[in-house]
């Protein structure tokens, strides 16, 4: 039987082989990171359809929604009681454990020598709630004794110096808000949103100087009065969402006074703060409508549309497609 030598590939053919190789995967890859985002998209608005179903339940227990958070003078270090509506709906998202354990009949933080967070509440309160996490967010985790969310409530446009209490939201300090002082329409009134999680404050420095990431840092004013001005300059904090149990504005809430993921620095002060919805997803953010809904808001959506549906009594008429 005559013998047959097989040629070897050359290395020419061999480079041309691992070129087309190189652009399949070229190809692929955009492919696939677009389904993955799709799918990261998803679980995050389930997370969201959650949260609103848990409002509700706590609106259906107590004829009410909860408050951002509450001023209790009757407790000690009342002023910082701080408990937050993420940790009052905890139980109608399966998390009666936690909640069980929470203590809320005492205040979040202790002041009698600084503030710092009760003892009795760290073992709880640094546990991740897996609802209250965005897969499309870089960061699971923020500071070591705090779980995080990516998920905040609508806290108003932010007007009124950006006032905490008596916001034109529907969740403020000591609010009580019912669906049906919604007059705007629960399918026209945003209740909850995003955010992005910041990389976590170091001990020393507490801030950061410009320039910084304004998607992960907010600027901290202290006692001086909000403006853009101030925002735009201020130092900035890096804890952004770092604490589900705590209802200050840099944690559990947003405003709309800007559109999402906008260009305008965030900031947050003792009595004020205007705090845009962000994300990760490409071109915009989840939102949850007071009617159980939710809806993909576009970066782009025109700002008056957006103002108007921060507000549960503005009388505003919202576009069809906004």
């Amino acid at each position: 039987m005559p013998h047959t030598s097989r040629q070897a590939f050359t290395l020419i053919e061999l480079l041309v082989v691992i070129a087309i190789v190189a652009v399949l995967i070229g190809l692929l890859l955009p492919a696939v990171q677009q389904i993955r985002g799709a799918a990261a998209r998803t679980k995050c608005s389930n997370n969201l359809k959650q949260l609103g179903l848990a409002l509700h339940g706590y609106h259906d227990a107590n004829q009410r929604l909860p408050a951002s958070n509450t001023n209790r003078p009757d407790l000690p270090s009342g002023s910082f009681y701080r408990w937050s509506a993420l940790a009052l709906v905890s139980p109608y998202l399966e998390q009666t454990a936690i909640y069980n354990n929470l203590e809320l009949d005492s205040s979040l933080y202790d002041t009698t020598a600084g503030v710092v967070v009760r003892s009795q509440h760290v073992p709880w309160v640094r546990l991740p709630i897996p609802t209250f996490l965005c897969p499309s967010d870089v960061r699971q985790s923020v500071l070591p004794n705090w779980g995080p969310s990516n998920y905040v409530l609508n806290a108003g446009t932010g007007a009124n110096g950006g006032s905490y209490s008596s916001t034109d939201g529907l969740f403020f300090v000591g609010s009580a808000v019912r669906l049906t002082d919604i007059a705007d329409g629960s399918s026209n009134t945003a209740m909850t949103a995003e955010q992005i999680l910041g990389p976590g404050t170091p001990a020393t420095p507490a801030t950061t100087p410009h320039p910084y990431d304004i998607r992960e840092y907010y600027g901290w004013l202290g006692a001086a009065p909000l403006s853009d001005a101030a925002c735009g300059s201020a130092p900035g904090y890096s804890d952004r969402g770092s604490r589900w149990a705590d209802g200050a504005g840099p944690f559990t809430q947003y405003t709309h006074y800007a559109p999402p993921n906008s260009p305008t620095p965030d900031c947050s002060g003792f009595f004020g703060g205007r705090k845009a919805s962000r994300s990760r997803h490409a071109g915009g953010v989840n939102v949850g409508l007071a009617d159980g809904s939710l809806r993909f808001v576009r970066d782009a959506v025109d700002p008056t549309a957006w103002r108007s549906a921060g507000t549960r009594s503005g009388g505003e008429v919202l576009p069809g497609d906004w």
